[in-house]
Protein backbone atom coordinates (compact mmCIF):
# COMPACT_ATOMS: atom_id res chain seq x y z
CA UNK A 1 0.00 0.00 0.00
CA UNK A 2 1.48 3.07 -1.07
CA UNK A 3 2.00 6.04 1.65
CA UNK A 4 -0.63 8.66 -0.07
CA UNK A 5 -3.42 5.50 0.79
CA UNK A 6 -2.25 4.94 4.63
CA UNK A 7 -2.22 9.32 4.85
CA UNK A 8 -5.57 9.00 3.36
CA UNK A 9 -7.03 6.21 5.73
CA UNK A 10 -5.51 7.68 9.03
CA UNK A 11 -6.76 10.93 8.03
CA UNK A 12 -9.76 9.15 7.88
CA UNK A 13 -9.54 6.92 10.93
CA UNK A 14 -8.98 10.32 13.50
CA UNK A 15 -12.04 11.63 13.29
CA UNK A 16 -13.32 8.34 14.21
CA UNK A 17 -10.91 7.72 17.20
CA UNK A 18 -11.67 10.65 18.33
CA UNK A 19 -15.47 11.18 18.39
CA UNK A 20 -15.97 7.52 18.83
CA UNK A 21 -13.29 7.96 22.09
CA UNK A 22 -15.48 10.53 23.07
CA UNK A 23 -17.95 8.50 23.14
CA UNK A 24 -16.56 5.90 24.87
CA UNK A 25 -15.19 7.93 27.72
CA UNK A 26 -18.44 9.98 28.02
CA UNK A 27 -20.20 6.64 28.96
CA UNK A 28 -17.82 5.44 31.31
CA UNK A 29 -17.83 8.99 32.91
CA UNK A 30 -21.99 9.33 33.78
CA UNK A 31 -21.65 12.56 35.98
CA UNK A 32 -19.78 14.35 33.08
CA UNK A 33 -22.06 17.45 32.13
CA UNK A 34 -21.54 19.17 28.70
CA UNK A 35 -22.38 22.56 30.08
CA UNK A 36 -20.66 21.83 33.76
CA UNK A 37 -17.01 20.45 32.82
CA UNK A 38 -14.04 20.55 30.59
CA UNK A 39 -13.48 17.50 28.74
CA UNK A 40 -10.22 17.13 30.46
CA UNK A 41 -12.23 16.46 33.47
CA UNK A 42 -12.17 13.31 32.72
CA UNK A 43 -8.77 12.66 32.66
CA UNK A 44 -8.38 14.29 36.48
CA UNK A 45 -5.99 12.81 38.55
CA UNK A 46 -9.12 12.37 40.97
CA UNK A 47 -11.13 10.52 38.50
CA UNK A 48 -10.59 7.04 38.83
CA UNK A 49 -10.46 5.73 35.31
CA UNK A 50 -8.84 9.20 33.94
CA UNK A 51 -6.19 6.65 32.28
CA UNK A 52 -9.04 5.79 29.80
CA UNK A 53 -9.63 9.55 28.69
CA UNK A 54 -5.84 10.77 28.94
CA UNK A 55 -4.82 7.25 26.54
CA UNK A 56 -7.49 8.31 23.79
CA UNK A 57 -5.98 11.98 24.08
CA UNK A 58 -2.17 10.66 23.57
CA UNK A 59 -3.38 8.38 20.53
CA UNK A 60 -5.41 11.15 19.03
CA UNK A 61 -2.19 13.42 19.25
CA UNK A 62 0.41 10.85 18.32
CA UNK A 63 -1.61 9.63 15.59
CA UNK A 64 -2.28 13.52 14.63
CA UNK A 65 1.34 14.31 14.65
CA UNK A 66 1.88 11.09 11.91
CA UNK A 67 -0.78 12.62 10.03
CA UNK A 68 1.04 16.32 10.42
CA UNK A 69 4.52 14.88 9.51
CA UNK A 70 3.23 13.40 6.56
CA UNK A 71 0.75 16.07 5.23
CA UNK A 72 3.43 18.75 5.83
CA UNK A 73 5.69 16.66 4.08
CA UNK A 74 3.38 16.90 0.94
CA UNK A 75 2.85 20.80 1.88
CA UNK A 76 -0.73 20.36 2.96
CA UNK A 77 -0.07 21.31 6.48
CA UNK A 78 2.79 23.13 8.15
CA UNK A 79 4.85 23.12 10.93
CA UNK A 80 1.97 24.97 13.01
CA UNK A 81 0.05 21.66 12.61
CA UNK A 82 2.51 19.21 14.43
CA UNK A 83 3.42 21.50 17.19
CA UNK A 84 -0.67 21.72 17.54
CA UNK A 85 -0.87 17.76 17.67
CA UNK A 86 2.22 17.22 19.77
CA UNK A 87 0.65 19.80 22.36
CA UNK A 88 -2.29 17.66 22.39
CA UNK A 89 -0.34 14.83 23.13
CA UNK A 90 1.02 16.73 26.15
CA UNK A 91 -2.52 17.19 27.29
CA UNK A 92 -3.04 13.47 27.57
CA UNK A 93 -0.03 13.25 29.84
CA UNK A 94 -0.66 16.00 31.68
CA UNK A 95 -4.18 16.16 33.54
CA UNK A 96 -5.37 18.93 34.35
CA UNK A 97 -4.32 19.73 38.10
CA UNK A 98 -0.58 19.83 36.90
CA UNK A 99 0.27 23.53 35.00
CA UNK A 100 1.40 22.50 31.33
CA UNK A 101 -1.84 20.55 30.55
CA UNK A 102 -4.15 24.33 30.24
CA UNK A 103 -0.79 25.93 28.09
CA UNK A 104 -0.95 22.37 26.09
CA UNK A 105 -4.68 22.63 25.85
CA UNK A 106 -4.92 26.22 24.65
CA UNK A 107 -1.65 25.80 22.57
CA UNK A 108 -3.10 23.14 20.94
CA UNK A 109 -6.39 25.18 19.57
CA UNK A 110 -4.04 28.16 18.61
CA UNK A 111 -1.51 26.23 16.38
CA UNK A 112 -4.31 24.18 14.55
CA UNK A 113 -6.40 26.80 14.05
CA UNK A 114 -3.41 29.26 12.94
CA UNK A 115 -2.29 25.86 10.46
CA UNK A 116 -5.94 25.80 9.12
CA UNK A 117 -6.21 29.45 8.80
CA UNK A 118 -3.21 29.55 6.63
CA UNK A 119 -3.74 27.00 4.85
CA UNK A 120 -7.03 28.34 3.86
CA UNK A 121 -4.96 31.18 2.73
CA UNK A 122 -2.22 29.36 0.73
CA UNK A 123 -5.86 28.17 -1.20
CA UNK A 124 -6.84 31.15 -1.73
CA UNK A 125 -3.59 31.88 -3.22
CA UNK A 126 -3.69 29.23 -6.04
CA UNK A 127 -7.30 30.27 -6.87
CA UNK A 128 -9.08 27.61 -5.02
CA UNK A 129 -12.38 28.99 -3.77
CA UNK A 130 -12.81 26.61 -0.57
CA UNK A 131 -9.85 28.44 1.05
CA UNK A 132 -12.61 31.19 1.87
CA UNK A 133 -14.38 28.53 3.68
CA UNK A 134 -11.16 27.83 6.13
CA UNK A 135 -10.20 31.32 6.31
CA UNK A 136 -13.39 32.62 7.68
CA UNK A 137 -14.08 29.20 9.20
CA UNK A 138 -11.41 29.24 11.49
CA UNK A 139 -11.64 32.91 12.30
CA UNK A 140 -15.82 32.41 13.25
CA UNK A 141 -15.47 29.26 15.00
CA UNK A 142 -12.25 30.08 17.32
CA UNK A 143 -14.33 33.27 17.75
CA UNK A 144 -17.46 31.09 18.82
CA UNK A 145 -15.32 28.93 21.05
CA UNK A 146 -14.07 32.08 22.63
CA UNK A 147 -17.69 33.61 23.31
CA UNK A 148 -19.28 30.23 24.65
CA UNK A 149 -16.15 29.88 27.24
CA UNK A 150 -18.35 32.54 28.90
CA UNK A 151 -21.89 31.40 28.34
CA UNK A 152 -21.23 28.07 29.82
CA UNK A 153 -19.66 26.43 33.04
CA UNK A 154 -17.87 24.12 31.50
CA UNK A 155 -15.61 24.49 28.41
CA UNK A 156 -16.58 21.09 26.72
CA UNK A 157 -18.74 22.22 24.27
CA UNK A 158 -16.38 24.86 22.49
CA UNK A 159 -13.78 22.45 23.21
CA UNK A 160 -16.34 19.85 21.05
CA UNK A 161 -16.56 22.78 18.47
CA UNK A 162 -13.66 23.44 17.89
CA UNK A 163 -12.75 19.52 17.71
CA UNK A 164 -15.20 19.13 14.74
CA UNK A 165 -14.40 22.00 12.70
CA UNK A 166 -10.40 20.60 13.26
CA UNK A 167 -11.34 17.04 12.11
CA UNK A 168 -13.27 18.53 9.14
CA UNK A 169 -9.85 20.23 8.20
CA UNK A 170 -8.12 16.81 8.54
CA UNK A 171 -10.97 14.93 6.45
CA UNK A 172 -10.68 17.66 4.01
CA UNK A 173 -6.73 16.88 3.73
CA UNK A 174 -7.16 13.38 3.25
CA UNK A 175 -9.67 13.96 0.64
CA UNK A 176 -7.15 15.71 -1.02
CA UNK A 177 -4.28 13.37 -0.99
CA UNK A 178 -2.96 12.77 -4.36
CA UNK A 179 -1.67 9.05 -5.25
Amino acid sequence: MTMAKWLKILGFLLPIFTFGGLVVVIYLNPWFSFTENALSDMGSIHNPISYVFNFLIILVGSLGLLFGIESARRKLTTPLFLIGMLCLTFVGVFPEEYSPHSLFAVAFYLFIFADIFYGGLKMIKRGTKSGFLWVLGSVTVFSVMLYLTKVFKGLAIPELLGAVFINAWIIFLALNIEK
